[in-house]
């Protein structure tokens, strides 16, 4: 099932809604279109890659949005944070990033290792972010009992030095894991915070360059009244990475 909120009116909606990043999941189709797609599945069950551009838009129902198009609209507004899904298609939507947004206008983020060192060879320019705790975020879903003792690996912490920002689930990104970006310079992203006491607790937490919330007006609203300034056009705590409302 796709989400309704992946169309270009949703994109818009983050935009206006204040984000200072706007996240889109990139997949490539059968004939090489770039489209902003979470689900790796569409329609009957048919595989994304394995069916043509005007063939998803049917499955969907809707007019898919391609990459090129949504980063069209971020340019100059928010800056376009690319989660790559289609390890395929790394090299396509960084170079289409190039070219229409710029290395300061985006974010490509990952939960493979070895596209990060890929991608800072290749696109040294390009900020890079390693993911952490997908595997777990998939296991809370499923699991009907809570899940203790999470913790962030030595491998991990290692594999995050590749890049530039560590982006982290948030059972994970403890105070430890925090200080430990922190000390190397690496930026930190933290996934996915929505509740309101949640978003004020991150919002306040040293240490945290962004949040990603389906709620960045929300959010906006928490960090003015905790009077967080923004640091080097970023805020310390609370910045904003939103995904377009379901």
């Amino acid at each position: 099932m796709l989400n309704p909120g992946e169309t270009y009116e949703g994109y818009l909606k983050a935009v206006a809604a204040g984000a200072d990043y706007v996240e889109f999941d990139a997949r490539r189709t059968l004939d090489g279109t770039l489209v902003a797609l979470h689900e790796a599945r569409a329609g009957r069950g048919c595989p994304v890659t394995a069916v043509s551009y005007s063939r998803l838009c049917e499955l969907a129902g809707h007019e898919v949005p391609r990459i090129a198009e949504v980063m069209r609209l971020l340019a100059g507004r928010a800056i376009a944070h690319i989660d790559l899904k289609d390890a395929g298609c790394t090299v396509a939507v960084t170079r289409l990033g190039l070219e229409l947004v710029g290395p300061a206008g985006m974010i490509v983020t990952t939960g493979d290792r070895e596209v990060v060192a890929r991608l800072k060879g290749q696109f040294p320019a390009v900020p890079v972010g390693l993911s952490i705790g997908g595997g777990l975020a998939r296991a809370v879903r499923r699991s009907v009992t809570p899940v203790f003792k999470m913790a962030v690996s030595r491998t991990e912490l290692a594999a995050v030095e590749m890049a530039d920002w560590a982006v982290i689930q948030r059972r994970l990104a403890r105070a430890e894991v925090l200080a430990h970006c922190q000390r190397r310079g690496i930026k930190t992203m933290v996934w996915t915070v929505n509740a309101d006491r949640a978003l004020a607790r991150w919002v306040a937490t040293p240490g945290v360059d962004a949040l990603v919330t389906d709620r960045p007006a929300r959010a906006i609203s928490l960090r003015e009244q905790r009077a967080l300034e923004p640091l080097s056009g970023l805020s310390r705590s609370g910045s904003r990475s939103a995904r377009p409302e379901p």
